[in-house]
């Protein structure tokens, strides 16, 4: 008996069959975005893959949660590796890829870890016009970090005896590719630094992506940024643009343009300095000018025209005051010519009366008045001799002459008591002819008094 043939499926019973054995396969596929849809307001990102060749392409979709929290900035062209499973739209029949996760793909994926580099070192700050310094004017020494290989240390080298001849330069040759290349090239930097150079060159010359990554190293950047040192860069070609072009000081787009940038021209130097040198002539010769017009204005004054201008008014003062003066010396030796004359008259006059007078008059003049002086004196000097001897009763030294002493602070004060003294302290110690000074060695308080003429 022949077997019943399979019951025929509907179009909805056939999909849903396809839809559970698509959906139970998770697959990873890379490929390069061809097409994107990604509008606001769709619950999803629509993309379609296609292989290098052009030779299949697969429609994808990615939920738009899962799409943000991927934080990949999606783009036509990129190279991304997808993880999901295929599911079939049954009301259109049409395939589709569901995306659970995505992320670039080789070079698509270091460009982005570059980029985020970038944006961290730029909100560090690295980046801020203010942390980058100017270029001497005039180096002496200026240092060449790059490969002693290449083209671009021979530019270099080229560009500087041309340009500069006067600089000494300093070479660190490193190597600029492959994996240790950043370590090799900050110890360049270093060594040229420590070498002196007043701006570094950190120069190489074209090459694919790859052999330009050293130069997006993240601890390059920073040892550049971190330089005390002016670093001038000329990596690659005029597209081509790295971390270390971002956080150097001064970014050239080739390694022939970073010498040039550093190395003023003589030609250039010759024309300037001709111009100071004429700036510097006008200048001088306005102010030998300036000079010249003031010595005529000097040459023009009273002062310079007659020595005597500067002393003519003293000199006349002195003239003046020398007449007064011997004008006033002469009558005043007239006014005492004439006082001598009057006092000799005068003394013609009484002196043979003087003499006249009895020498016995004189005599009993001088005892009386003798006699007059002790009796006025007398009261007065038993009065005196009467104080005199209260005052020596009433002297401390007389005490101090009969074997007493007092004692004074440093101070001059009266030590009265063992209250007012210490151990160690120095006082003076006053006897009948002098004061000796002394230390205080030990304090013995005694208690006395006067009851019955004896101490208690």
């Amino acid at each position: 008996m022949a077997e019943a043939a399979p019951k025929a499926l509907s179009v909805a019973a056939a999909l849903a069959i396809a839809k559970g054995q698509l959906e139970a396969i998770t697959v990873r596929i890379v490929g390069e975005v061809s097409e994107l849809s990604n509008k606001p307001g769709y619950a999803a990102v629509y993309f379609t893959l296609k292989d290098a060749q052009e030779k299949a392409s697969l429609p994808c979709l990615m939920w738009m949660n899962r799409f943000k929290a991927s934080g990949i900035q999606l783009k036509v062209g990129a190279v991304v590796e997808v993880t999901g499973r295929f599911s079939l739209y049954a009301a259109k029949g049409r395939m589709n890829f569901d995306v659970s996760s995505i992320v670039l793909a080789g070079e698509g994926d270091i460009r982005m870890r570059i980029a985020n580099l970038a944006k961290k070192l730029e909100a560090e700050g690295l980046m801020r016009p203010e942390m980058k310094r100017p270029i001497p004017v005039l180096p002496a020494r200026i240092g060449l970090v790059t490969s002693p290989r290449g083209a671009a240390v021979y530019d270099v080298l080229r560009t500087l005896r041309r340009r500069y001849p006067l600089a000494e330069v300093v070479v660190a040759g490193v190597p600029v590719e492959g994996a240790d290349a950043p370590a090799h090239l900050i110890a360049g930097l270093d060594a040229v630094a420590a070498a002196g150079a007043e701006v570094i060159l950190l120069v190489r010359g074209g090459g694919s992506f790859e052999d330009l990554m050293p130069f997006n190293d993240e601890a390059l950047a920073r040892h550049i940024a971190a330089l005390p040192v002016c670093v001038v860069t000329g990596i690659g070609h005029e597209p081509d643009t790295s971390i270390a072009d971002m956080v150097a000081d001064v970014r050239a787009s080739t390694p022939t343009a970073a010498a040039e940038a550093v190395a003023p021209a003589l030609a250039d130097l010759r024309q300037a300095l001709c111009g100071i040198a004429r700036r510097m002539g006008f200048a001088e010769a306005s102010l030998i000018s300036q000079h010249q017009r003031a010595l005529s204005d000097m040459r023009t004054r009273p002062l310079f025209a007659d020595p005597l201008a500067l002393i003519r008014d003293d000199a006349q003062g002195l003239d003046d005051l020398s007449s007064r003066l011997a004008l006033a010396i002469a009558r005043s030796v007239a006014r005492a010519a004439e006082r001598v004359a009057h006092m000799r008259m005068r003394l013609a006059k009484v002196g043979p009366r003087v003499l006249a007078e009895p020498t016995s008059r004189l005599v009993r003049m001088r005892v009386g008045m003798e006699g007059a002086g002790r009796t006025l004196v007398r009261p007065y000097k038993e009065r005196v001799a009467v104080d005199a001897a209260k005052l020596e009763s009433l002297s401390p030294l007389a005490v101090l002459t009969r074997g007493y002493a007092a004692a004074f602070t440093e101070e001059g004060h009266v030590i009265s008591s063992v209250e007012g003294v210490s151990v160690g302290d120095e006082v003076d110690v006053r006897v009948a002819d002098g004061i000796m000074g002394c230390q205080v060695m030990r304090i013995a308080r005694e208690e006395y008094s006067f009851i019955e003429g004896s101490f208690a």
